[in-house]
């Protein structure tokens, strides 16, 4: 059977590693998984605080989480946001949160798929990690997008690229910003799972860049040696 992707599949496309599929039923599980994770539909923001110093955020990142979540921030002793399946939401409020969660030095877990703007939110914590919960957790990134554009907005991936880098303390990875730059679809995006993730398990890979048209497997590649921990997108012990 073919590989997932080759780089002759793609001329001029990113760096990856040429992965060999196992067999149908693991194929078919891949897809089924990816599709979960890129087609949910967006939904209404939900922050819930449990009263015992965690907050959960689903739904979308906009301004009634913002709102929610800053007052829940101001009136009780919280100690961690957990996002859940959350699909997305706006550039602008996403930072906004990320910003008051790293000011109050709180921690940020992914329980589930956290994309695009959740994941730029979830990057404020001061660590990060994956629940130990939810085995198929994942985070997604890409820039933001305006209008009716399937293309990243330049200034949204400058500012993408500025936010990521002063939470990482570090440059980020050539991999990943080649595939940024690769991005021509809104369902576009280098997602990030958990090691625990039933995909990462069977594939023994953990980093995907996916470009649209996730119902054919062979459109995600990986985008250099890349992960989370490497790139402090999760919390290791060097980083404190």
């Amino acid at each position: 059977m073919s590989s997932l992707l080759t780089n002759s599949a793609r001329p001029g496309s990113i760096p990856i590693k040429i992965l060999h599929r196992y067999d149908l039923i693991h194929s078919v599980t891949i897809i089924l998984v990816l599709l979960f994770l890129l087609c949910a539909k967006p939904a209404k923001a939900e922050v819930q605080y449990d009263g015992a110093h965690t907050i959960k955020v689903s739904g979308e990142i906009r301004w009634e989480a913002h709102k929610k979540l800053s007052t829940l921030l101001e009136n009780e002793a919280v100690s961690t946001v957990t996002f859940r399946n959350s699909g997305g939401g706006t550039l602008s409020f996403s930072l906004k949160i990320g910003k008051i969660i790293a000011e109050k030095k709180i921690k940020t877990v992914v329980e589930g798929i956290c994309a695009s703007a959740c994941a730029i939110a979830f990057m404020g914590g001061d660590s990060r990690e994956f629940s130990t919960q939810q085995a198929d957790s994942a985070l997604m990134f890409h820039p933001g997008f305006t209008g009716s554009s399937q293309l990243p907005a330049p200034e949204t991936k400058a500012i993408l690229f500025a936010w990521l880098e002063a939470r990482t303390r570090q440059p980020l990875a050539p991999g990943f910003v080649a595939a940024m730059d690769e991005i021509t679809q809104r369902k576009g995006g280098v997602y990030f799972l958990a090691l625990s993730h039933t995909v990462a398990v069977k594939t023994g890979n953990s980093v995907f860049f996916c470009d649209g048209s996730e119902q054919n497997v062979s459109n995600c590649a990986q985008p250099g040696d890349l992960s989370a921990e490497k790139m402090h997108i999760i919390s290791t012990m060097d980083m404190h």
